[in-house]
């Protein structure tokens, strides 16, 4: 038996792994000329260096099972992310939480002040006020 796979990134490529250990072929399709999908990663010619092709990637699991396959192939790096904005030349941290409030706004407020404050500004047709 021979399986058609199609699209060779990391779900394409863990199936056909498996089904190679478990015997059976398979053949791997995909509209672009390389592997790995969205992960896919090129060295860059004239630093050397790996960049991104469709952009940073991140992988993450709380999975054992996920995380001892992934390391069978290849080995991580520990990587805290942290993402931030720039906006008018000030950098906020994201996602916004109440740090990100008062520095916006240049305010020092409690949590239930800056609820009612950002409720007061917000457009009262796409505002959630309920606790979820």
């Amino acid at each position: 038996m021979k399986v058609a796979i199609v699209g060779a990134g990391i779900s394409g490529a863990v199936i056909a792994r498996l089904l190679a250990e478990e015997g059976i072929e398979s053949v791997v399709f995909d509209k672009r000329s390389h592997i790995a999908g969205n992960c896919h990663s090129e060295r860059d010619p004239q630093t050397n260096v790996m960049l991104h092709v469709y952009g940073p990637h991140i992988f993450h699991t709380d999975d054992k099972e996920v995380w001892d396959f992934v390391n069978q192939y290849s080995q991580f790096m520990p990587y805290t992310n942290r993402v931030k904005a720039i906006y008018k030349g000030n950098v906020y941290l994201l996602p916004v939480n109440l740090h990100t409030i008062n520095q916006f706004f240049n305010k020092t407020m409690r949590p239930d002040e800056a609820r009612a404050f950002i409720e007061s500004k917000a457009d009262k047709i796409y505002c959630r006020t309920e606790k979820l």
